[in-house]
């Protein structure tokens, strides 16, 4: 590191901006807010380190972060299985309690026919039954974003893609995750259909919802139900 790291002076100069530094990298990189670590904590770290000893940036290693955050955590993500706590305590005839089984096959057993199901019309499930596709409810405003962004042959890349996604604020595991559900076709690219998913699956993660670790039937795009 430059000998300026070494003066005191600048030391807490850079540990007082710790907040722009964050914003900066944010806006350079496109790592998304939730993937930094809590800025007062960090702080205080910095204070008792000794910033000549820092290595140099090194790009490179950056870009396998990132191949790693969109694709290997990912892929482990959609290999846990989604689980639901209910927190429900079975119990027998002489109040003594029972083992609660829940998740594996049993996920799928739960109020099938009854729309007042657990969960039932929320997050990833909201739009089940229905007649048209509820990404559509938004829909307008989500055509509005990706009519603004810059395309290839009417369709997003990934970079451009992530751009706008990252704006959400999530980690981006989860935006790595939601890319995978979102592009149907796996052409590495969005067209707008699959890119109106995207936002859906983001409003449905930023509301508090779980994500599926495949995309429901009713949640594809009726321009991909035949693919």
């Amino acid at each position: 590191m430059p000998s300026i790291f070494r003066k005191d002076g600048k030391k807490k100069e850079l540990i007082k901006n710790l907040g722009t530094i964050y914003q900066n990298i944010q806006r350079e990189h496109q790592i998304s807010p939730g993937d930094f670590p809590d800025i007062k904590k960090m702080q205080d770290i910095l204070v008792n380190l000794d910033f000549s000893k820092f290595q140099g940036l090194k790009p490179h290693l950056l870009d396998e972060v990132d191949k790693m955050l969109t694709n290997d955590i990912a892929d482990l993500i959609a290999m846990i299985p989604l689980q639901e706590a209910n927190n429900i305590d079975l119990k027998n005839k002489d109040s003594e309690p029972q083992t609660v089984i829940e998740g594996g096959v049993f996920l799928t057993v739960q109020d099938k026919e009854s729309p007042f199901g657990y969960k039932r019309g929320e997050g990833i499930d909201a739009g089940k039954g229905e007649t048209g596709w509820i990404v559509d409810k938004e829909r307008q405003k989500y055509d509005a974003i990706f009519n603004t962004l810059e395309k290839s042959d009417g369709k997003l890349s990934g970079a451009v893609a992530k751009a706008e996604m990252v704006k959400s604020k999530l980690p981006n595991s989860v935006l790595g995750k939601i890319w995978k559900l979102s592009d149907i076709d796996l052409d590495s690219h969005l067209d707008i259909d699959e890119f109106a998913l995207a936002m859906h699956l983001i409003k449905i993660k930023l509301e508090g919802h779980d994500l599926p670790s495949e995309i429901p039937e009713h949640l594809i795009p009726p321009s991909k139900r035949d693919l």
